[in-house]
């Protein structure tokens, strides 16, 4: 996992060369009035989503990916995620093989707070939940990048 400024996305680029093409995107895509939606890139192993929504104090479960990592970048607003132990997705509820995505229920171990202008890498099998309320609910932009291994 790991979790940074904006400006030191391009630092990760020897960790996940696919970074090279979403710095790309960032730089001439304008993503923050793009419209939420399913987008591809000129890599078929890299697409993205922009997603808008409100943050909730509800509980949620850990989702993780076998096969591909998330980028998640915050457009707008502010949102705590969370990881958890990666043995536990052993305890998956669910796990769906199309989109690769399991879901389980467990305890965090580590609490992110997440602002515009942040981001955050989730690996294949590292457990993350997203979406949480930072004190009140408010409206969050943000675009997943999924980067198939």
């Amino acid at each position: 996992m790991v979790f940074d400024t904006l400006s030191q996305l391009e630092m990760y680029i020897p960790v996940l060369p696919a970074i090279r093409l979403i710095a790309d995107i960032m730089d001439h895509d304008d993503l923050y009035e793009k419209a939420p939606g399913s987008y591809k890139t000129k890599d078929p192993k890299v697409t993205y989503k922009i997603f808008e929504y409100m943050t909730s104090s509800s509980d949620r479960p850990f989702e993780y990916h076998k096969d591909h990592s998330d980028l998640m970048i915050l457009l707008k607003g502010n949102e705590l995620m969370s990881t958890s132990w990666r043995e536990l997705k052993n305890q998956s509820i669910s796990y769906d093989q199309k989109t690769d995505t399991g879901f389980f229920n467990a305890e965090p171990i580590s609490v992110l707070q997440a602002t515009q202008g942040r981001f955050a890498i989730f690996f294949p099998g590292e457990p993350h939940k997203t979406g949480v309320a930072d004190g009140e609910p408010c409206l969050v932009k943000k675009v997943v990048f999924k980067v198939e291994d």
